[in-house]
């Protein structure tokens, strides 16, 4: 039985089906798609007060929320505080734009404590990133007193949170800049692609012309003008534009999402019982902790946390010895060779860095996979111990 890691929840006729208006149109990019699926992203978010602004991805998502803060106020603040327990992107889009990563730890729930960050602010700071991770909201209320108190603005990475919910809200509906990753392991996918939501007063605009090379007139408006009009090019902008292909697949997505939150909850909650029941003895702890404040969880991963006794690498080498797609826990981005800072000591960082690691998890996944999943991985373990 062989079983990946992960699967994206396609209903192939209901994609297909809204992939072929795009076809039929023939406007495969820089068409009318794009703008659809920013307000169908809108209208699920509940959001009355935000500009939404897809793009090809949401690394430079991140890129772009970054660029407009150096746009505002230069270099002079270059410190932008982050985690290290992320996918990289989170602190490599700090550093592809001239700023300097300040890390900050995660807490039991892997996103930062904001007592930890705020004692991480300088009069450098020009940031703060949020990464709500495995979609895990952050403490957003905590944070907000925090941003108020130092005027500091804050960036949500929210590339696994999409449809979570921080007190009954969903995570991008608020008064942050946040951006989401559609990359095909995320709940909501578009294979590749991500978007900004953009708070009015940050001018989403701006973000909508340095998507496409920093023109003064969006691709559709000049192309379905009665008469002649010519972009100019106010910015120097770049291409991060996302096609029309992958709007219609969000569209499509977007459209039975709830569905697949419902199935990951399942799936979750029954690994969840199984752990509980029969692993506690073999050193294997439940590491998706989910706070009170969080009103629904999206489930984007299904991540265990192992005891030192064993060697994490030799237990997912040994699952995927079993056609099991497991994988080693997200890596410590300050520990990487690109950055390797070893001067500094996070705790909890580190224990997920070390011991932790993901199972097989999507919304297709049978009881039977489930079961052979955790009957291997309690084989493993006993051989291992």
């Amino acid at each position: 039985m062989k079983i990946p890691l992960g699967k994206p929840y396609i209903k192939k006729e209901v994609v297909l089906s809204e992939i072929s208006k795009v076809l039929d149109r023939k406007w495969i990019s820089g068409g009318p798609a794009i703008g659809e699926f920013e307000q169908s992203v809108k209208t699920y978010n509940q959001d009355t007060k935000n500009e939404y602004v897809a793009v090809s991805n949401a690394t430079v998502a991140l890129e772009l929320a970054l660029l407009k803060l150096i746009e505002e106020d230069g270099y002079d603040k270059d410190e932008v505080i982050v985690t290290s327990w992320s996918w990289v992107a989170s602190a490599f889009a700090v550093l592809r734009v001239g700023l300097k990563p300040v890390w900050v730890d995660v807490n039991e729930y892997g996103v930062p404590e904001p007592s930890h960050v705020e004692r991480l602010i300088t009069n450098k700071t020009k940031a703060i990133i949020l990464v709500h991770q495995m979609g895990i909201p952050c403490d957003l209320d905590e944070f907000e007193k925090i941003k108020n108190k130092y005027n500091i603005p804050i960036i949500e990475d929210a590339a696994c949170a999409f449809g979570a919910e921080y007190k009954n809200k969903k995570i991008g509906n608020g008064d942050n800049i946040t951006v989401y990753s559609f990359q095909a392991r995320k709940c909501l996918t578009t294979g590749e692609g991500g978007m900004l939501v953009v708070p009015t007063n940050n001018d989403p605009e701006w973000f909508r012309s340095m998507r496409a090379f920093g023109t003064n007139i969006s691709p559709l408006k000049r192309d379905t003008a009665n008469f002649l009009l010519k972009e100019q090019f106010d910015r120097i902008g770049t291409n991060f534009k996302i096609s029309d292909i992958q709007a219609s697949l969000g569209i499509a997505h977007l459209s039975y999402f709830d569905e697949e939150i419902s199935l990951r909850n399942e799936a979750g909650k029954y690994y969840n019982d199984n752990i509980t029941k029969n692993f506690s003895e073999l050193g294997v702890s439940i590491a998706n902790k989910i706070p009170t404040y969080c009103t629904k969880y999206n489930w984007q991963n299904y991540h265990l946390l192992l005891d030192p006794i064993y060697n994490r690498d030799q237990i997912v080498d040994a699952m995927r010895k079993n056609d099991i797609g497991c994988k080693w826990d997200i890596q410590a981005i300050h520990l990487e060779p690109a950055i390797n800072n070893r001067n500094i000591i996070l705790h909890n960082t580190e224990k997920f860095h070390n011991h932790g690691l993901w199972l097989p998890f999507f919304a297709e996944i049978t009881r039977e996979q489930q079961d052979y999943v955790l009957e291997t991985l309690k084989n493993v373990l006993i051989k291992h111990k």
